[in-house]
């Protein structure tokens, strides 16, 4: 018997609002504006028209929305469509200490089973929120390789929205643990696509949403699941993460709820290049820099996300795709010091082709540096700035804007919130949202 899965089906079962503390609440309902936000502006990215043109030719019974669309379709494509949107523009939230996005599945998963249902209490869907980013960090954090060294991508990721649906439905342990064992048939990780900059990245947020959403109704129809999901023979620890590290996997579990600990990310890129971004902005703000002094940028970061986020050096310097810019150091911080932002309008992709960017991009050079690594998957960042006839300027940052450490106050959610929404397919009326 694996005592580990039914541990975790046990907590999703019995988990309350009460168990909840204030700064898990907060959390659950900042990431719900966030999401929401992120998938009104992922409404219009490149990629999203496709999977929505696809859900109305497909059609079937209205059960759920598209997020900026209005169109009602089955709920499992709204979930899979609208997954794909939360995860489009790298606006969605994540943590510092782990490659993972605790919110980007969950939240149109529940969504759609909100209208499916007809109606979930606040309490309920924040509950079950906390619980679906509760599970995917604890599971980030049992693995020994993160995605980054392994390249799986977070295969786990299909357990967390999972989680959430079975507590909005209330499940017992039996149905809790069925539903999360059938969702591990819905597991994906593709880390490749990151590096190549495909639009597939986007979409695995939507897949593991749909595949929650349908392990969920499955379950309530008596189709079964493998049972020991986690630690059986072949279940997803055995088979893909040597060595886990359990103890994160019922340590203080149901009293302590890793949600506290989310990040909300101030820019539209991969968190990785958020550390330089903001070094940038602030060397550029406070010097008043004249980008056509500067004769050299350099960065220095720990190998690992010099790997993801600067190499190969050409093909970041001039990115062929808008997710492609989202995972560029070289071009998120000339994008920084050309326009004093990186955000929606600096990663669209007319933006690929702004020679002011592109020219500074061509003098920001990356350096890996093992030191640099600290307990945080970000590490320390340093950004120095080479300026014709003055002393180099330089800055040094370990928790960048965003992190529990260093919060956008609820002025800055909330301006975020109204950008996003205002790059909808079909912008929703600006005084009603305020």
């Amino acid at each position: 018997m694996d005592e580990i899965s039914k541990k975790l089906a046990e907590y999703v079962a019995h988990a309350r609002f009460e168990d909840l503390s204030p700064s898990a609440v907060q959390s659950a309902k900042r990431s719900t504006l966030d999401t929401l936000g992120a998938m009104l502006a992922g409404s219009s990215a490149p990629g999203v028209p496709t999977v929505v043109d696809l859900a109305r030719v497909w059609g079937g019974r209205g059960e759920a929305r598209l997020i900026g669309y209005g169109d009602s379709v089955p709920a499992p494509i709204a979930a899979w469509c609208n997954g794909t949107m939360a995860r489009a523009l790298e606006i969605d939230d994540c943590v510092d200490f782990l490659p993972v996005h605790p919110s980007a599945s969950a939240v149109p998963a529940l969504l759609a089973l909100a209208e499916l249902k007809g109606s979930l209490p606040g309490r309920e869907f924040l509950t079950a929120l906390a619980v679906g980013q509760d599970v995917k960090i604890r599971m980030g954090l049992a693995v020994r390789q993160n995605a980054m060294q392994s390249g799986r991508n977070n295969l786990f990721k299909i357990f967390a929205p999972t989680a959430a649906l079975a507590r909005a439905m209330a499940f017992g342990p039996e149905d809790a643990q069925n539903a999360l064992g059938l969702s591990f048939s819905f597991a994906v990780g593709d880390g490749q696509c990151a590096l190549d900059g495909a639009l597939a990245l986007r979409l695995q947020q939507g897949i593991v949403a749909q595949g929650a959403l349908l392990s969920v109704i499955l379950t309530t129809k008596g189709f079964t699941g493998a049972r020991d999901f986690l630690l059986g023979k072949f279940g997803y620890l055995r088979a893909f993460e040597p060595d886990p590290r359990l103890e994160y996997l019922t340590q203080d579990l149901g009293k302590y709820f890793y949600g506290e600990r989310i990040t909300i990310k101030p820019f539209s890129s991969c968190r990785a290049t958020h550390p330089s971004i903001d070094l940038a902005l602030g060397l550029r703000k406070k010097f008043a820099l004249n980008t056509k002094a500067i004769r050299k940028i350099t960065v220095k970061t720990t190998p690992e996300m010099s790997q993801l986020v600067a190499e190969p050096r050409e093909a970041k310097i001039a990115p062929g795709s808008v997710p492609a810019a989202q995972f560029s150091i070289q071009f998120t911080v000339a994008a920084a010091l050309a326009h004093g932002d990186v955000f929606l309008k600096e990663l669209e992709p007319d933006s690929l082709k702004d020679t002011e960017i592109l020219d500074l991009a061509r003098r920001v050079y990356v350096e890996p540096d093992p030191s640099l690594r600290t307990e945080f998957v970000l590490g320390r960042t340093i950004v120095e700035i080479d300026i014709e006839g003055q002393a180099p300027l330089k800055g040094e940052i370990e928790m960048p804007l965003g992190s529990p450490f260093r919060p956008m106050t609820y002025e800055a959610c909330a301006e975020k919130f109204l950008k996003s929404a205002s790059a909808s397919v079909n912008p929703p009326d600006k005084s009603k949202l305020e």
